[in-house]
């Protein structure tokens, strides 16, 4: 045994004095560690551990809640739970993961301890082996903050088919309406895998990129984040490229799992340098070797990764997320005070199972029609959310072309008339009344723009087989009430615009 731990033995009752209230068990795997600690705390603040800091710890390694916690201690559960952890996980993280490393929590604690162990030579005695190879929870670390999901329905199938593209492809690419639930799925399956016996990731990440960060600083984000946390130095380049290929290196090293998501926001706009990049980016880390696993959540089927799919389909994969099937769905609208069976499918049915859009009217339902879903589908109309609102304002005000506007119109248009999804052909058609000079081939792309923007729903006449476009309810809804002006413009199909 290291002779700097054998030092400190003597100072290891401070672990366990504290006076007549008996202590929660110290498992014997971090005794030693637990002195580190100890000592760690007192270099960093002038002072060793709380006896309330000592219990959050003990109990933390012994699997207890704070409830269980503060029932063997002296404590009550909301000083330990609300004052005290949080700051003790801060401290924690400063003195064991170091800055910009790894979050020490409740549940990651047995790692970092098992971390010193390794790092001062430690030897586990043999019956408590087993605690350190298989921690009863969490056993893999999760950095990043990720989405809270109190109460998940469905996606079993989902959740199992994604289990497979993870352990066959470098990359997954989760694609859907806003609020259908992609981020919930990805945390669903980070939730599950962290759970598995057999880890199949030493470490998951989960970084949003909403706000569209520049490249060469979210690379030095992930590499701070997936470098080895007993690695003291962090490898810098000032070159994206050259940080590019660190990260790769430490994706070698240890297999990852990398969430981002949001991840249409680093293409949006027209800057052409930062697309491009990003492009880069993702090509080097589906094409180049190694055993790490990037997945995505995109509102929209980016180019890029619609061309990486199509060229490379044993590296990449695509999924389109839909609503949550009638079972699931019903089950969180009985959740939200909706329990007459019909009417819960008949909403269902309007918002396409859509679990943003589906909390969003039982809101308003509950506020404004008694609770009663009769009542509102009564009124017949279809309300939107605050959120789907803002993003289709962005769609038509700064995204769509005009071609793919018109498209969108005639579509609307086809559905108020005859309420029934519009035929390739029949498109076709509506637009040259319009006098829109448009070539077959441009029509095509933007319809598959539209496609990858989540827009429209298409199909197969199986008589016909000729391909269908239609709009859920919500879009329609938006295109008729037009609310900031933004679809009808002056090319605008003038029979929808009476309609309207």
């Amino acid at each position: 045994m290291n002779t700097a731990i054998n030092s400190e033995l003597d100072s290891f009752s401070v672990l366990e004095d504290h006076g007549s209230q008996p202590l929660i068990p110290v498992p014997r795997a971090f005794e030693f560690s637990l002195v580190v600690v100890n000592d760690l705390v007192f270099a960093k603040r002038g002072k060793g551990l709380t006896n309330a800091e000592l219990a959050v710890i003990l109990g933390s390694l012994n699997n207890l809640d704070y409830e269980e916690i503060a029932s063997q201690t002296s404590f009550a559960v909301n000083y330990l739970q609300r004052c005290v952890a949080p700051q003790l996980w801060d401290l924690l993280s400063e003195v064991l993961g170091g800055e910009g490393s790894e979050r020490v929590g409740k549940k990651r604690l047995w790692y970092f301890l098992a971390q010193l162990n390794k790092k001062y030579n430690i030897q586990t005695p043999m019956e408590e082996s087993a605690f350190l190879e298989s921690p009863s929870d969490e056993a893999v670390p999760v950095l990043g903050i990720l989405p809270e999901i109190p109460n998940f329905y469905g996606r079993s199938k989902e959740l199992a088919h994604l289990k497979l593209l993870i352990a066959e492809h470098r990359c997954i690419s989760l694609v859907g309406m806003p609020g259908v639930g992609k981020s919930a799925l990805a945390a669903k399956l980070i939730s599950e895998l962290c759970m598995e016996s057999q880890p199949r990731f030493e470490l998951v990440i989960w970084k949003s990129v909403s706000h569209a960060p520049l490249l060469h600083d979210l690379i030095v984000d992930l590499v701070s984040l997936t470098k080895d946390p007993l690695d003291t130095e962090l490898v810098t380049s000032p070159l994206t490229h050259g940080m590019i290929s660190v990260l790769l290196k430490q994706l070698q090293s240890r297999r990852c799992l990398l969430v981002l998501d949001g991840f249409e926001a680093l293409f949006k706009g027209n800057n052409f340098i930062q697309r491009l990049e990003y492009g880069t980016f993702l090509n080097r880390l589906i094409e180049e070797n190694h055993n790490s696993c990037l997945l995505l959540t995109s509102r929209i089927l980016i180019d890029e990764i619609d061309i990486l799919a199509k060229n490379k389909p044993y590296n990449i994969k695509t999924l389109k997320v839909n609503g949550l099937d009638v079972k699931a769905a019903k089950q969180l609208l009985f959740k939200l005070g909706l329990k007459n069976e019909e009417d819960c499918k008949d909403l269902i049915a309007t918002y396409y199972g859509n679990p943003q859009e589906l909390k969003a009217v039982s809101k308003r339902i509950e506020r404004f029609f008694c609770g009663s879903a009769r009542k509102f589908l009564e009124a017949k109309t279809t309300l939107i959310s605050t959120e789907l609102h803002s993003i289709l304002n962005e769609m038509f005000g700064q995204i769509l072309s005009n071609i793919q506007r018109q498209i969108m119109l005639c579509i609307a248009e086809e559905l108020f008339l005859t309420c029934q999804p519009i035929s390739f052909s029949k498109l076709l058609e509506k637009l040259k009344l319009v006098n829109l000079s448009v070539s077959t081939s441009e029509l095509i792309a933007a319809i598959e723009n539209l496609e990858r923007l989540s827009l429209i729903e298409t199909g197969k006449d199986e008589s016909t087989k000729e391909t269908w476009f239609n709009l859920q309810p919500v879009v329609k809804k938006y295109i008729k009430t037009d609310p900031l002006g933004l679809v009808h413009t002056s090319e605008a199909s003038p029979n929808l615009a009476i309609a309207s």
